[in-house]
């Protein structure tokens, strides 16, 4: 009785052990989606997140913002699943923004674009 039970565990630590091999697949451009913002006088804190990145880590993140004659990059300071960066003082008027992230398979924008105001 000792010695199948000492088989069972032994078996059972071995398959344990070995994991899934996933060398195999193939790595994606990650996911990314626009989140929310608040406006913070004349900036605005914009959020986003990483929906994923398959079999490749992500390399940089952030926001494209801008309006019909101004276009910047923000870069956020980390890039974990949730995101987010601080735009530059802005005049009053409308702004869009895009979340963007890349990964060593490339970058990807959002789908969608979040609109916002900056008051007088």
């Amino acid at each position: 009785m000792k010695r199948l039970t000492f088989i069972l565990c032994t078996l059972a630590t071995l398959l344990a052990c070995h994991p899934e091999d996933r060398s195999g697949e193939q790595p994606f451009k990650p996911e990314v989606a626009n989140a929310t913002y608040e406006i913070l006088g004349d900036s605005c804190r914009l959020h986003g997140l990483i929906i994923s990145s398959p079999n490749s880590d992500v390399l940089g993140c952030g926001f494209v913002y801008g309006n019909d004659t101004l276009r910047i990059q923000a870069i956020a300071d980390s890039c974990s699943m949730a995101f987010s960066v601080v735009t530059k003082p802005l005049e009053h008027g409308d702004y869009y923004a895009v979340a963007f992230a890349e990964n060593g398979m490339g970058r990807s924008s959002a789908p969608d674009s979040l609109y916002f105001t900056i008051s007088e």
